[in-house]
């Protein structure tokens, strides 16, 4: 049974009496700041976001050039969007034309490109000639079934620290139903068997259909360009200060009456130490974690820099913050579970940038997709799991008209490629690429001699599906805490699942409403009915 929200007093603050500091500048962190002011009618001007890094979205960024190749940081599985993504993004005004907002936008545009034929994600394997699309309408046999019915019949707690592998047997991890929960969410046979279980039953209602493109996958360029920026945009047009390359280094913390809140926030900018005093009518809210920590990208010639690979390695403030609290007071849990465990939680991207048309070409042949749906392509037999996505275009707005880009990511970079016989880890682009190309079966020397290929390692990039148990991870509101609340992958949310962007929002639409003493809190529209879902594996056959 999933952990019940505490009873929180929240006391009711008038928006104009005090200030908000926001640590980070993840997606929740924005989306906490766009809530603030549209819900909870804090003026702009009394919100603060603090990040070291010198551009918002917590790393989060796409850079590059045609010349150099592009880096599409995002790029290392599908972004899933759902309900308080939605709300949010009705609220961002569209940066692309008046009177417009960035949801609008969105619709409009998968309107446009609708296919109702065209599912998201396909499975090629090596067939006798070359890949071959494999069938996913193929169904799970009767014991994977009721291997499934079991897990998803146990209680959240008697699943702590139990893996996915402890419940399937090797057929299952080889079906279609798996491969595609893998490519769309990132799922590894070692991942959270509790977190499976959430993701199960919060999209039980849509499972067979995961692999459609939906409304909100749909963005007229790049994950960076279409959504954060915007949100970026319309958070400095109303005043929001974002005070950047300023490291928290430490929080101070005042006990009153067993109750504990944040009185002050050390911080470091431009070398210069600074202290800022947290009054009792201030809210402070933590990002904590961070999937992007330690991310390091390599170059056409060159791999990703070993060093960042290392657990003790590029923990930044996210991490280190919420390092500090747990030490101070277990209701924060307990983020060694997730950021020390890098060979279990890292996943490779890379971005190819394009010459000329031989791949698309080539590629449109064998999936025979039309540029521009989005759609995954995972390779069941890639000893590096890859799967590659073949976005609209111009992907990046500043991409020239006779460029091309797609993208992809590994989702066991530590093994020897089929082809290319040492780890995807310590692979330069070029020869990811290789890889790649010989799986496809198309000719290597042209293509190579027309792309780029920027690869990046991101050691944490699944850290929040690791096994966990019931006390690792804080509520939104940390039990005994006064004027804080904790958002991002790493909370605990009762029945909800990480695997979704949706996630993160959902935690700062919780933490605004509560910390401001109000009620508004996101709706779920999707029944959790793991009950009925059960039924379904046995009768119905997925």
């Amino acid at each position: 049974m999933a952990r019940q929200l505490q009873t929180v007093q929240a006391q009711h603050r008038v928006p104009d009496r005090g200030d908000a500091w926001i640590l980070g500048s993840s997606v929740a962190s924005l989306a906490s700041a766009i809530h603030l002011i549209c819900d909870a009618n804090v003026p702009a001007s009394q919100i603060h976001i603090l990040e070291s890094r010198n551009t918002p979205g917590d790393g989060i960024i796409s850079t590059g050039d045609p010349l150099n190749g592009y880096d599409h940081r995002p790029g290392c599985m599908p972004s899933f969007n759902d309900t308080c993504m939605e709300r949010l993004l009705a609220l961002v005004p569209s940066t692309i034309g008046p009177g417009r907002t960035v949801l609008e936008d969105m619709k409009e545009l998968c309107i446009h490109d609708h296919d109702e034929d065209v599912p998201c994600t396909h499975i090629l394997i090596q067939g006798d000639h070359g890949p071959v699309k494999l069938d996913t309408r193929k169904r799970l046999d009767l014991k994977n079934r009721m291997d499934l019915m079991v897990l998803i019949s146990k209680s959240e707690k008697s699943l702590a620290r139990k893996r996915i592998s402890d419940f399937f047997r090797e057929s299952f991890f080889g079906s279609s139903f798996w491969i595609t929960l893998s490519t769309i969410f990132g799922f590894q046979p070692w991942h959270s068997a509790a977190e499976f279980r959430r993701c199960l039953g919060r999209y039980s209602s849509e499972v067979r259909n995961l692999n459609t493109n939906k409304p909100l996958d749909c963005t007229k360029y790049n994950q960076f360009e279409s959504i954060i920026t915007p949100m970026i945009v319309f958070l400095k047009n109303q005043g929001v200060e974002f005070r950047l390359n300023t490291r928290v280094k430490d929080i101070a913390t005042r006990l009153d009456s067993g109750t504990v809140s944040i009185s002050a926030i050390r911080t470091l900018r431009d070398r210069a130490e600074e202290t800022i005093a947290v009054s009792p009518k201030d809210i402070v809210i933590i990002s904590l974690g961070s999937t992007t920590s330690g991310s390091s990208s390599g170059t056409n010639n060159d791999p990703p820099s070993m060093t960042t690979m290392e657990a003790e390695n590029e923990l930044d403030e996210n991490w280190s913050i919420w390092l500090d609290l747990a030490t101070q007071n277990p209701s924060f849990g307990d983020p060694y579970n997730f950021c020390t465990r890098t060979p279990e939680s890292r996943l490779e991207s890379f971005t190819v940038t394009l010459k000329d048309p031989e791949f698309f070409t080539r590629f449109i042949n064998l999936t025979h997709d039309r540029p521009g749906l989005g759609t995954f392509v995972s390779l069941k037999d890639s000893n590096w799991m890859i799967s590659i996505c073949i976005p609209r275009q111009p992907f990046f707005s500043s991409q020239p008209e006779n460029i091309t880009v797609f993208w992809g990511y590994g989702l066991r970079p530590g093994h020897e490629g089929n082809f290319v016989r040492k780890p995807m880890l310590y692979c330069s682009g070029q020869e990811i690429m290789t890889e790649l190309l010989l799986l496809l079966g198309f000719p290597s020397a042209s293509i190579l001699g027309n792309s780029i290929t920027i690869p990046c390692v991101m050691p944490r990039r699944t850290a929040s599906m690791l096994p966990r148990t019931y006390q690792d991870r804080p509520n939104v509101i940390p039990d005994g805490t006064a004027n804080l609340a904790v958002i991002g992958q790493f909370v605990d949310i009762p029945d909800e699942t990480t695997v979704s962007l949706d996630y993160s929002v959902r935690g700062a639409q919780l933490a605004v409403g509560r910390l401001m003493g109000f009620c508004k809190e996101p709706v779920l529209e999707l029944a959790i009915d793991l009950a009925g879902f059960a039924v379904e594996c046995v009768l119905k056959s997925l």
